[in-house]
């Protein structure tokens, strides 16, 4: 059987994963354009990460949607459970119609953290630590140009952060998403809205104030048959913040206050208000 955790990016999918994996003990997947961070940071062990099976590994390194599709069926058609995370479009996946918990975040809040991460976590210390041990395991890596001015560049940006130029790093990587073409939070979540199976829906907000509850209620209206572990211990989200700060940041409501400017708000707004109003958030 198969379940997709969908989100649009930083709406609470791997911390969603992390309490499933911490109540029920399940293997956890990135499926596909979801990259796994939280293994750059030597942190993968939090949502219980496992290598995609075998012969689906082989079909996406073939980049035969039919392959792919032949493999995700043969999955969902075993007894055993595969968790897929996903920040893809429900349309985006081959055709597919399985389970799946779609996580909802506010749009703006969405959109802070998204740029705040992607200030912080791909110029950290764990970062700048992950690439250098990449490149010292062969004599090719120690000679490639990219490799070396990727670290560079992760220095010159950490040394930009700690003179008080982060605030504006920031600002412009949220310029960057919107007027590009990374955001895409409204097509996501209108995605699988509109899908024919429906997700089980949990928002931000409520996971993040009962961990627990909005796990397993998403497991029992899911109809998964899932047994919790006898001795369940959830680490909170300050000490996930202590331990992993480029990824886990703040977990709250309401920043985006603190790092959309007016004009920004209003070019989110219309790109967003409609998926806004339809997910009664106030806009």
């Amino acid at each position: 059987m198969i379940i997709w955790i969908a989100s649009a990016p930083r709406s609470g999918n791997t911390f969603f994963r992390l309490v499933l994996h911490h109540i029920y003990g399940v293997k956890t997947y990135a499926a596909f354009n979801a990259s796994e961070v939280l293994v750059t940071a030597g942190a993968e062990d939090l949502v219980g990460y496992s290598e995609l099976p075998d012969h689906l590994k082989k079909a996406v390194a073939k980049n035969d949607p039919e392959q792919i599709r032949a493999a995700l069926e043969e999955l969902d058609a075993s007894r055993e459970l595969f968790i897929f995370k996903t920040h893809a479009r429900s349309d985006e996946l081959f055709g597919t119609n399985f389970r799946a918990v779609l996580l909802i975040r506010d749009g703006r809040d969405a959109l802070a953290s998204l740029a705040n991460y992607l200030v912080d976590i791909r110029f950290d210390t764990a970062a700048f630590k992950f690439r250098l041990r990449r490149m010292t395991r062969s004599s090719a890596g120690l000679f490639n140009r990219r490799a070396w001015l990727y670290l560079i560049k992760i220095l010159a940006m950490t040394s930009m952060k700690k003179t008080g130029l982060r605030r504006w790093l920031v600002s412009r990587r949220i310029d960057h998403i919107l007027h590009g073409n990374e955001w895409k939070w409204p097509g996501i979540n209108r995605s699988w809205l509109e899908r024919d199976r429906k997700p089980v829906i949990i928002y931000f907000d409520d996971l993040i104030r009962d961990p627990v509850g909005s796990v397993t209620r998403a497991v029992d209206a899911s109809d998964i048959e899932l047994v919790p572990q006898s001795d369940t211990s959830i680490p909170s989200f300050r000490v996930l913040q202590q331990k992993y700060p480029s990824f886990f940041r703040k977990g709250t409501s309401g920043d985006w206050r603190n790092h959309l400017s007016p004009a920004q708000e209003r070019l989110l707004r219309s790109k967003d208000e409609g998926m806004m109003a339809a997910l009664n958030f106030p806009v």
